[in-house]
């Protein structure tokens, strides 16, 4: 059977008021305003430029931007869109997919360890299309940010867009749909996900595989894992489907390399914009919803410098 194979410091001031008796504390003495009142328009203007201040600052936090942060030919238009696509998302955006108290709960300790963690995904909903990260229907408008909620980077522990992303949920099954990366999973079946490490007799294949050198290569190991690679007794695939109280491992391989993409009139490399590196990963599905979400558990057991993938043109 193939077991489903085939298919993310606040400092507290205490502020002490001492009694005197039944005397109230002296007023503070106004300190007198020195200089002239700010306008309107000025106020306006000091606003607009704090405001493109924490703009270019989101910007600047944005991985690997690198040189595009000093030329001046990416204007602030280019620079708001490359934010909004690749931007980290905060809790107050992704609060809706907390997990549930007692599954947190029930991972505390494990979530002490480092590389850990615990998210819910929900199946792709078609939130996300082309160089929009959102649509406007009223079911999107709840996740609005990078992922839509329905991928998500163990690389950078954040949900990313698709393109960017290591694991995909598309109704039932769990994938990698993201350019230059060759992603290869494995089922472990019910085995508590604290007890997998690189020992675990299934990772040897996903620690030996050596990586392909350039997109025909890549493709070839697409097709043949879309069937199922069968290897000391372990069947490895493009996907899984998901099942709960079951445990999986993955390799995900995001190639070093060139995508290019136009924004803004901008042509520029995409994966200038993410960390690219080769990870083993294991996650288990703790929980799986009506609705098709799935809550995971995972930890990255393995991470190394990725490789570069040579694009062929023209079968070259």
């Amino acid at each position: 059977m193939l077991k489903g194979i085939l298919c993310s410091g606040i400092i507290l001031i205490a502020t002490v008021i001492f009694a005197f008796g039944q005397e109230s504390p002296p007023e503070p003495t106004p300190t007198p305003f020195r200089g002239r009142a700010e306008s309107g328009i000025e106020q306006t203007r000091r606003l607009e430029r704090e405001h493109e201040r924490l703009q270019n600052q989101a910007y600047a936090n944005l991985y690997g931007q690198g040189a595009y942060a000093k030329s001046p030919r990416y204007s602030p238009e280019w620079r708001k869109k490359m934010t909004s696509l690749y931007r980290k998302p905060d809790k107050s955006e992704t609060k809706i997919l907390k997990p549930d108290e007692q599954h947190l709960k029930k991972y505390a300790d494990f979530l002490k360890k480092e590389n850990t963690g615990l998210i819910k995904l929900i199946p792709d909903q078609g939130c996300e299309s082309g160089a929009k990260v959102i649509n406007v229907s009223p079911n999107c408008t709840k996740y609005n940010f990078p992922g839509a909620g329905s991928s998500y980077s163990f690389r950078l522990k954040t949900y990313r867009i698709r393109r960017l992303a290591d694991i995909t949920l598309v109704k039932n099954s769990l994938s990698t749909r993201s350019i230059l990366n060759g992603a290869i999973f494995v089922v472990l079946g019910d085995v508590p996900i604290e007890n997998v490490n690189l020992n675990t007799p299934e990772l040897n294949f996903l620690q030996k595989y050596k990586p392909v050198k350039n997109s025909k290569q890549a493709l070839e190991a697409a097709r043949r894992f879309a069937g199922g690679v069968q290897k000391n007794g372990f069947i490895y695939g493009r996907g899984i489907l998901i099942s709960k109280n079951q445990t999986f491992a993955m390799r995900s391989i995001a190639y070093r390399g060139k995508y290019r993409r136009s924004e803004a009139k901008v042509v520029y490399n995409e994966l200038d914009f993410d960390k690219r590196r080769d990870i083993i990963v294991t996650f288990r599905i703790i929980d799986v919803e009506t609705d098709g979400s799935a809550t995971i558990a995972w930890k990255i057991l393995r991470e190394l410098k990725s490789p570069k993938l040579k694009v062929q043109r023209n079968n070259k």
